[in-house]
């Protein structure tokens, strides 16, 4: 794994769109706990704090950045399948709550 490679996929508009994407996705669920509605509702706001940092924690996923390395340097953020982004998503839920809100749903 190379942070360069991370932060070349972090830097991909087209990864952050889809990462926005699986995120929007995840927030229209049903969600019950205070915290988890309040990051829902953000991210259905298209609040771009939350929205980067599903991306940032995204491109750092266990394997991902392998998996995006070209032989050149570049990457192809194509390889990063659907179902790897919704996982990921579904993993980095509670990380990105806890970073923003209080258990009660409050901003921190």
């Amino acid at each position: 794994m190379s942070y360069l490679t991370q932060a070349q996929l972090y830097g991909d508009g087209t990864f952050q769109q889809r990462s926005a994407s699986a995120a929007t996705e995840q927030a229209a669920q049903p969600h019950s706990a205070p915290i988890d509605v309040a990051l829902a509702r953000d991210v259905q706001r298209g609040n771009g704090d939350q929205l980067l940092a599903f991306a940032r924690l995204n491109a750092a996923g266990p394997g991902i950045a392998d998996k995006v390395a070209q032989p050149d340097g570049t990457i192809d953020q194509s390889q990063v399948t659907d179902a790897d982004l919704l996982s990921l998503t579904q993993a980095n839920w509670p990380v990105v709550a806890g970073l923003y809100y209080a258990a009660d749903g409050s901003p921190l």
